[in-house]
This record gives C-alpha cells, sequence and structure tokens, in this order.
C-alpha cells in the first residue's frame, strides 16, 4: 500500500507495529465510506457530482491495474470520500500483484469473498483479474446511481449468488 501514489488511492501514513493488532495509518477521509455517506445525503447529490465521484474511483482502479495489482474487494465501503468529494480506494486486505503474465489470474482457495460485489468468474472459479475488478466496478456504479436500491442487495447472499452466477 505505501507504494502507491496516487490522488485515488488512500495514502499511508503509518504503520504502528508495537501493538496489537498491528495499526495501519492512512490520511484522514472526512465523509468516510461511500456506501454510509451516499445513504446519510441520498438524493443530494447532482448526476455531475456523481460522476465526478465514480470517475475518481475509475482513475484510482486504472491505477491499481497499471502497477499490476487487482483489488479483489471493490466496493463501495472500501472506498473513502474527503470533504471536497474525492473518493479514493482502500482496504487492500485482499489485493494481490498479477503474475509477470499480463493476463494472468490470481486464484485463491477457500476464504469468504464479497459475493454481491464480486465477477461471477471470480466467484465459480475463485480466479481474480483486472477485469473481476471492473464487474466490481460496475457494481459501484449501480449502487452510486441506485444508492443500493437493486436486487442483490436486497436477498440474502446465497440468492445473491444463484442470481449472479445462473442467470
Amino acid at each position: 500500500m505505501g507504494q502507491f501514489n496516487h490522488p485515488n488511492i488512500i495514502r499511508l501514513e503509518g504503520v504502528v507495529t508495537k501493538s496489537k493488532p498491528v495499526m495501519i495509518i492512512t490520511e484522514y477521509m472526512e465523509n468516510g465510506s461511500l456506501d454510509t455517506f451516499l445513504k446519510k445525503n441520498d438524493g443530494q447529490f447532482t448526476v455531475i457530482q456523481l460522476v465526478g465521484m465514480l470517475r475518481g474511483i475509475a482513475s484510482g482502479m486504472r491505477y491499481l491495474s497499471d502497477m499490476g495489482y487487482v483489488h479483489r474487494d471493490l466496493a463501495a465501503r472500501n472506498i473513502l470520500v474527503n470533504s471536497n468529494l474525492v473518493c479514493k480506494v482502500s482496504d487492500f486486505g485482499l489485493s494481490r500483484v498479477l503474475e509477470d503474465d499480463p493476463e494472468a489470474a490470481y486464484t485463491t482457495r477457500g476464504g469468504k469473498i464479497p459475493i454481491r460485489w464480486t465477477a461471477p468468474e471470480a466467484i465459480a472459479y475463485r480466479k481474480f483479474t483486472s477485469a473481476s475488478d471492473v464487474w466490481s466496478y460496475g457494481i459501484v456504479i449501480n449502487f452510486c446511481v441506485s444508492l443500493s436500491c437493486f436486487y442483490l442487495f436486497a436477498v440474502q447472499p446465497k440468492a445473491a449468488l444463484e442470481a449472479v452466477l445462473f442467470v
């Protein structure tokens, strides 16, 4: 995370290793997570403001892809918003560097994945690529435009999984 230097990627300020758990210190983002911020301010943003926020997220994700990283957990809860409505991608706990081959996918075994935000191929085969991050970005767009009032967020995770995989 410390190697990233982009206006739409959260900036690492420091790491505290002398305590348990280890703490990561990042720049302060006044408005918190995008999902909470949008719900709290429902209907108060113009289309231009929302597009500007989404453009920033896309710029940050492109930077990650250009750096050879796949985020694997892009969701509105992992995007932070500052006082100027600048959105920054955060929470790199699941991110991985892609292999030397730019087409290579990182495959993981076991563990939980965020069903509602994850691409069908990543759910089915546990293969994550920049393309699966693009899928997640599409869900972020839908969330911002509809403020989470769409089918996948209205049902239980199992039903959401079946809806995505068996359409």
